[in-house]
């Protein structure tokens, strides 16, 4: 008998349906070569799969160092198959109740495996995923356990959108299924756009019923500004630099009077990067949302090894440059609407006066903007802007309102209200359209939300978040007069559309959507540290269960509501509350000791 057939028989033993489907696949994606070292090796279109020389070795190692960050009780899922080398060695290193999944994303590879080499009695103890990328995630999150994944790259780059697609599925589980409560230090900008942003994120994180330490930098902002008006541009930049070191350190400050499980910044939170560094040594975890252009604002590129997590709301090219600036995680996360800020309001005839047009724009005087809004001038239907940074655009000083100056959250939802027909053109350095395109900003959600209508002009993004009926948008800035007096002409259409953007914003697109994700993600990344949190391994009931029977203990955790994450500090202090004359039992003057233990280690400055 052919050593696929023993494998075969083997595999049914545990998965018919899998080995009915193996046998019935007809396999030629692996191309198999025999290694240096005498062992099967394989090349997949064209790549080597594993090394050429000693496969085994090359196993050995990959799979000691993903072992030491494995922990009881997880599933630990590997992406990409090959000749499954680096699996039976991680299998081998791992203790039983530690289960080792792998995601077949090619029936055909798989049969190329069973047919080079013999499986052996470890492969026994694999659980083999198979099926859609969301199937798979379903059956994980079914399980209830810790799920940790694993790529091992040689073989999983051929099959990378599956993958994605699998881990974006997983995560999404996770997200929706999260109810612990993590204490989150969110570190916010001195000014800028990221600012109000940061504030977004903090409701969608106290929503989600998570604790939020809120670092607010922007109480020294105006120390900033003043540094700004020294004409010397040395000694300028040599100022404002060292009042972000004195902020970097007092963020390090605050941390330390409550570590939380996550520290979380937006696009320039005045953290340096030793300060980062620090953090990292005293085993905090960092995460950075960058909510910015990365091609506009490039000081990611010093800062992006800090970060263990970042961030961004650009795909493909903006991917790869901060992995190659030494980020370690890097992934997408696109802009959203805070529906409790972004909506539709009711005007009074004056507002709607004051802040309505037939097509309004709302956004700072960029070049592009400059160039092609005279277009817009000269026709039947009245034109308003909105915002700063319009000084010397004399052609269009007639229609800048209120002399161009910087106007706040509430006067531009208003204004979004009040205008029939709101244009977003997204900003370049050119003339003319963004020639990239290739992120959506945070106005094409926050009109969405307020149920404004909006013409947008086209981003490589968009379908992602609105189909055809949701959002109107154009290729041509000289096609926008006549998109105009199209849709001015036809209100019905018009609230349709409108309506339906607001109802996709409020089902996918809001920062709490934006957060679930955000933390499923770093979940997903760290099962032992805040997975286990989300989990809710540190709640109430969780921790009853695990200590049934240990009456001491159970009777100072039903001291604490129902539902609440329960630390040691909060036992502590509960025990503390009995007073300085109160006899203490064994179990609770132990407890005190560790405590005062954790507080001599967290110093941090």
């Amino acid at each position: 008998m052919s050593i696929f057939h023993d494998n075969l028989n083997r595999l049914a033993r545990r998965d018919q349906p899998l080995a009915e489907a193996v046998k019935a696949s007809v396999g030629g994606v692996l191309a198999v070569e025999s290694a240096r070292s005498g062992v099967p090796s394989a090349r997949r279109s064209g790549r080597w799969v594993h090394s050429a020389y000693d496969p085994l070795r090359e196993a050995e190692t990959w799979a000691q160092t993903q072992a030491s960050a494995c922990r009881e009780g997880e599933t630990v899922v590997v992406a990409g198959v090959g000749l499954l080398y680096h699996v039976e060695a991680l299998r081998k290193q791992l203790s039983s109740d530690i289960v080792v999944a792998v995601v077949i994303s090619d029936l055909d590879e798989f049969h190329d495996v069973l047919v080079a080499r013999s499986l052996d009695a470890w492969s026994d103890h694999i659980l083999w995923l198979t099926g859609t990328p969301v199937h798979i995630a379903e059956t994980l999150s079914r399980t209830g356990r810790p799920v940790r994944c694993l790529s091992y790259t040689p073989a999983a780059q051929a099959d990378s959108s599956f993958h994605r697609a699998f881990e974006e599925a997983l995560r999404r589980g996770i997200a929706s299924q999260a109810g612990g409560q993590l204490t989150i230090a969110l570190v916010g900008p001195i000014y800028g756009g990221s600012l109000p942003i940061a504030r977004y994120v903090k409701r969608a994180l106290e929503t989600l019923g998570h604790k939020v330490q809120w670092i607010d930098h922007s109480v020294h902002a105006s120390s900033y500004e003043v540094m700004g008006a020294l004409k010397d541009v040395r000694n300028r930049q040599m100022m404002q630099g060292r009042l972000a070191e004195v902020l970097s350190q007092w963020t390090v400050a605050s941390l330390a009077e409550s570590p939380p499980d996550l520290v979380l910044s937006l696009a320039q939170a005045p953290l340096t990067l030793p300060v980062l560094e620090h953090l990292r040594k005293k085993k905090f975890l960092t995460a950075m949302w960058f909510v910015e252009n990365y091609r506009h604002l490039t000081y990611w590129q010093q800062m992006a090894p800090g970060y263990e997590y970042w961030f961004v709301f650009q795909q493909g090219a903006c991917l790869d440059a901060v992995r190659q600036a030494g980020a370690r995680q890097v992934s997408f996360l696109p802009m959203a609407a805070d529906p409790e800020l972004h909506r539709p309001l009711e005007l009074s005839p004056e507002e709607r006066t004051m802040y309505g047009a037939d097509v309004s724009f709302v956004g700072a005087g960029y070049a592009n903007r400059r160039h092609l809004f005279p277009a817009l001038l000269g026709h039947p239907w009245t034109f308003k802007i909105w915002g700063n940074e319009w000084e010397g655009a004399e052609d269009l000083r007639s229609v800048v309102q209120r002399n161009g100056a910087r106007i706040d959250t509430d006067t531009c939802m208003k204004v979004f209200n009040a205008t029939t027909l709101n244009l977003n053109l997204h900003s370049t350095t050119g003339a003319g359209l963004d020639p990239l395109a290739d992120f959506v900003n945070p106005r094409t959600v926050e009109l969405a939300a307020c149920g404004a209508f909006q013409l947008v002009d086209h981003r490589s993004q968009l379908p992602d978040f609105f189909t055809e009926q949701e959002m109107i948008s154009f290729r041509d800035f000289g096609n926008v007069p006549g998109l105009v007096e199209q849709w001015l002409g036809d209100a019905a259409a018009r609230q349709a559309i409108a309506a339906a953007a607001r109802t996709r914003v409020l089902n996918a697109h809001t920062y709490v959507h934006r957060m679930r994700d955000l933390l499923a993600q770093i979940g997903l990344s760290q099962p032992d540290r805040v997975g286990a949190v989300l989990r809710g391994d540190r709640q109430k009931e969780t921790l009853l269960t695990r200590c049934a029977g240990d009456a001491p203990l159970v009777g100072l955790l039903k001291a604490f509501p129902a539902g609440q994450r329960v630390e040691l500090k909060d036992v502590a202090a509960h025990i503390r509350r009995k007073g300085p004359t109160a006899t203490l039992k064994r179990e609770e003057l132990m407890l005190l000791m560790l405590d005062e233990y954790r507080s001599e280690t967290r110093d941090l400055l």
